[in-house]
């Protein structure tokens, strides 16, 4: 993938961007980095679906596995072989994911909310079953991420989205051909 002339191989992106959805649509291609590291590090039923484990964000009621060390080393495992089947890795800023990015030498590209998204994201969160907990403590630590985004500094691409912009529309945007 490029844009703006510069080359990366993976997506690290913000809640409310569509990650699921372009996971969902298209798993041939996409591979939710958030949704293998929840399942590594919990112990999640196999017949819980993404839209069920999306609910849980901000209070998980499955117990962990074994201790942060292994959870991690059975995540990059597992990514190892997604990888290696040519599958795209899409992730949410958890540090787990951008380490196993950066140890790895793949470069990727950092979707964030541009400063307008506040409301929309509300809205979003809203519409795919978020907790209203969930949803106002994102709300109250909006401006802080947005700072905390700006700076991020490992990605070798920035994009901030704006108003009806999903990751489909900017990596078509990007050229990718779907």
């Amino acid at each position: 993938m490029k844009y703006n002339d510069i080359e990366f191989e993976a997506i690290v992106a913000t809640p409310g961007c569509g990650k699921s959805y372009l996971c969902d649509k298209y798993p041939d291609r996409f591979v939710d980095v958030d949704e293998l590291r929840l399942r590594c590090k919990y112990n999640i039923p196999e017949n819980i679906t993404r839209a069920e484990l999306e609910k849980t964000k901000g209070d998980r009621p499955y117990p962990r596995r074994a201790n942060h060390t292994q959870y991690i080393k059975d995540m990059y495992a597992r990514l190892d072989n997604l990888k290696a089947e040519g599958k795209t890795l899409i992730a949410a800023p958890h540090p787990e994911a951008i380490d196993y990015l950066v140890e790895h030498d793949i470069r990727f590209c950092f979707v964030y909310a541009d400063e307008s998204m506040r409301e929309e994201l509300v809205r979003r969160f809203e519409s795919r079953g978020n907790s209203q907990e969930l949803i106002k403590s994102n709300d109250d630590m909006f401006e802080t991420f947005l700072e905390s985004n700006r700076k991020e500094s490992k990605s070798v691409v920035h994009y901030a989205f704006k108003k009806d912009e999903y990751l489909e529309d900017i990596l078509m945007k990007f050229g990718y051909k779907f």
